[in-house]
């Protein structure tokens, strides 16, 4: 799984694919010593457990800080190093737009979750699935069938009906970032985001933008 690492949706998906037994690479749009020095405490973690079973990339000196333009070419690499790129939520103009361009120029597959039609977060998506420039993705076999591949066989997990009524119910007073909601449900992080991920998926509760998720 490869991401950029923001918060958000592209920390969910980091931790969920470690958590899967995975290996995910993320793509930085600063120097790797750069980020170490002055990234967000949860996200140099974070970083530590992905160059363990994984990769951190960056096409910058060690030293070079974030620049506004460096994001913009970051999505290029995330989006020439995938087979697939998947859009989970994207306003219009969002950076996962601008992956997803740049996946199309090289030929990569796009698929987009659809939302709430009128849901701002959600109408970059929703218009690139009408526009077909994104096929529509509603379970994990959309992905996996176009490359030949197939869901594994598992047990199923358990529904956490009474993790996720007490996420919403938190959510309800305003929104919350992974390690709020864990710490209010007496979870591991790792537990929460997957948590999280479940949720987002099923359309609960959507990205606020700023790391941080709100109920819908």
């Amino acid at each position: 799984m490869v991401s950029g690492l923001a918060q958000g949706i592209d920390s969910v998906a980091h931790q969920a694919a470690l958590d899967a037994g995975g290996r995910s690479i993320a793509v930085l749009g600063e120097g790797l010593l750069a980020f170490e020095q002055s990234g967000p405490l949860k996200r140099r973690r974070l970083a530590r457990a992905i160059r363990e079973r994984g990769a951190l990339v960056s096409e910058y000196g060690l030293d070079f800080g974030a620049q506004t333009w460096t994001f913009p070419r970051r999505n290029l690499t995330i989006a020439a190093l995938a087979d697939a790129v998947v859009v989970i939520e994207a306003p219009v103009g969002s950076g996962a737009l601008i992956t997803a361009d740049r996946a199309i120029e090289l030929g990569r597959p796009v698929f987009a979750v659809p939302g709430p039609l009128g849901a701002s977060t959600w109408e970059g998506s929703n218009r690139y699935i009408a526009m077909r420039k994104a096929h529509l993705l509603v379970s994990a076999s959309d992905v996996l069938s176009p490359f030949g591949l197939a869901v594994p066989k598992a047990l199923p997990r358990p529904v956490e009906s009474e993790a996720i009524d007490r996420a919403l119910d938190l959510l309800a007073s305003g929104a919350a970032d992974a390690d709020a909601i864990a710490a209010s449900l007496g979870l591991p992080v790792a537990e929460a985001t997957t948590l999280i991920a479940d949720m987002l998926l099923a359309g609960r509760i959507a990205a606020t933008g700023d790391g941080r998720f709100a109920r819908l």
